[in-house]
This record gives C-alpha cells, sequence and structure tokens, in this order.
C-alpha cells in the first residue's frame, strides 16, 4: 500500500513538471511570435519529423553568399579521399576574397581544403576544390544543382562553388536558395560526422607541402559568444547581406533553421536558435 502511494505520488509529480513545462515553453515560444527578426527570410525546421516550427517568407528566393560552401563540401566529401592532395592552380589562388592564402603549385590535403571551406570561408579552397572534383566550377555547379534536386531543394541554383555573386550575370544564372530549402541541406550535411565535428571548430591550422602553416579563423562568431548552443555556417556578399544556416550544437540533431538577408546576425541567430530548442523539446514530449 505504501508503495503504490509513493508511485502515486511520483507520478502526479511528473505530470505536474510536464504541465508546467510545455505550459511555459509556450508562453516563451509566444513571446518569439511577436519579435521582428531582421532577416527577410528565416525557418525553423524539427530535425525527427520535418514539421516547420517557425517560419518568416521561407520560400523567398534570395542569394545564400556563402552558405554555398556546405554543398561544396557536401560534393567534394562524395567525390574525393579525404587523404589526397590538391595541386592549387592560379585560378584557385586568386580567388575573391575571403582566402585561406593558398599558395600556386603547392599541395593541400583535400580534408584541409574542405575545413578551410567551412570554417574560415575560404574562396581559394572552395573554388580548388570544385577543380579537382569536375575540372571547373560550371561543371561542379551542375553536380551541386542534381544534388540539391536529389535533396528536395526546389527553389535553389548554384552557379559556383563560393556564393560569390557573378557580375553582370543574366537572370537565368542568379544564384539563389531559400530559408527553407537550406535548413534542409542542413539537416542533411550534419548528418555527416566529418561536417558537423569541423562547424564546431572555431579556429585550425593547416599546411601545404611547401611547410607553411596557414591559420584559419571561423566565422561564425556563435561559437564564443554563445558555446554549446549553435553550430552552423555564416555568409555575408553586400546583395545577399549575411546569411546563416544551422543546427543545435550538440548530437543528436534536434532541430535545423537559416536565415537570409540578415541586418543583425547574432541576434536574430540566437532567437532562432532558442526558439528551435523550445519547440523541438515540446515536440519530443507531446508526441
Amino acid at each position: 500500500m505504501i508503495i503504490k502511494t509513493r508511485l502515486l505520488r511520483a507520478l502526479s509529480l511528473v505530470l505536474v513538471f510536464t504541465t508546467f513545462f510545455l505550459a511555459s515553453s509556450d508562453v516563451f515560444a509566444r513571446s518569439y511570435r511577436s519579435i521582428s527578426l531582421s532577416a527577410r527570410s528565416a525557418v525553423i525546421i524539427d530535425a525527427n519529423s520535418g514539421e516547420i516550427l517557425f517560419s518568416k517568407n521561407p520560400h523567398l528566393r534570395l542569394p545564400p553568399a556563402s552558405t554555398t560552401k556546405v554543398m561544396t563540401a557536401m560534393i567534394a566529401l562524395e567525390k574525393l579521399r579525404l587523404d589526397s592532395q590538391i595541386r592549387i592552380g592560379r585560378n584557385a589562388a586568386a580567388a575573391a576574397p575571403s582566402r585561406a592564402g593558398l599558395v600556386p603549385g603547392t599541395r593541400y590535403r583535400v580534408r584541409d581544403l574542405i575545413t578551410a571551406t567551412l570554417v574560415s570561408s575560404s574562396n581559394d579552397a572552395a573554388v580548388a576544390l570544385a577543380e579537382a572534383v569536375a575540372g571547373g566550377e560550371s561543371a561542379f555547379a551542375k553536380l551541386m544543382n542534381e544534388k540539391a534536386a536529389k535533396l528536395g531543394m526546389k527553389n535553389t541554383h548554384f552557379i559556383n562553388a563560393t556564393g560569390l555573386p557573378v557580375k553582370n550575370s543574366k537572370s537565368d544564372k542568379r544564384q539563389y536558395s531559400t530559408a527553407y530549402d537550406l535548413s534542409r541541406l542542413m539537416w542533411y550535411a550534419s548528418r555527416d560526422r566529418r561536417i558537423d565535428e569541423m562547424m564546431a571548430l572555431t579556429g585550425t591550422v593547416i599546411c601545404g607541402s611547401n611547410g607553411r602553416e596557414i591559420p584559419l579563423r571561423c566565422h561564425n562568431k556563435m561559437l564564443w559568444k554563445a558555446p554549446g548552443l549553435v553550430k552552423g555556417k555564416t555568409g555575408w556578399t553586400l546583395a545577399s547581406r549575411h546569411t546563416f544556416m544551422g543546427t543545435n550544437y550538440t548530437s543528436p540533431k534536434a532541430f535545423t533553421f537559416a536565415m537570409l538577408s540578415s541586418t543583425d546576425p547574432w541576434i536574430d541567430i540566437k532567437h532562432l536558435a532558442n526558439l528551435g530548442s523550445v519547440r523541438a523539446t515540446q515536440n519530443r514530449i507531446s508526441s
């Protein structure tokens, strides 16, 4: 009888706690509805169910900037061996900033070039990977678009490996994506342990066949502004403003999110990450 009474009390406490947590979380989540993100487009997707947890113009086509490099890294990982080496050509070394400072004629490991692409958003590394895989960025972009189609990214079109805009490009040559498509891409990419681990690096050092070390510093300031909250890939051009695609820091992944055309990126990212955490938790408890 005593055991039964204690069991009933324990169950009651669990019920009270769960009810309180859901109510509190709902109040917290509702409060975010009134917050106006600076981003023109944003979305949060539950990593388990695929349900949209929050959205603001999720299918609006906008320039993705360097978030494009996540697709570049994925294709490179599929096509190249991590321990193989790539000789850097003059075209790759001359890529527009940001650059790692790769030296023409020097060989670098594929692993290091992918790390430079994701961590310091190095355009020279991204172009070098594209040339190694497909001979050039145009052919590489075809592979990127084929992969995007397989992932259901219906409103995405890539034209290069870096995400940089092409001057005087025609309307059919624009590079664009949506917050929804990029969040789907993040969901797929974050399942690869190698990508997930690289996105957690605040900095590292790579070295080529010439023996010169190149320090890399991550562009994702959230890794030290709010440690353990979120990881992902940043982007910025004058046309795109700030872009970001990310997921919760730890595994398993609870949610992925993306934003485009932000003028206050670190505040937007923090709001989206906190809201994603709350709503993904609500989904798990209620399911």
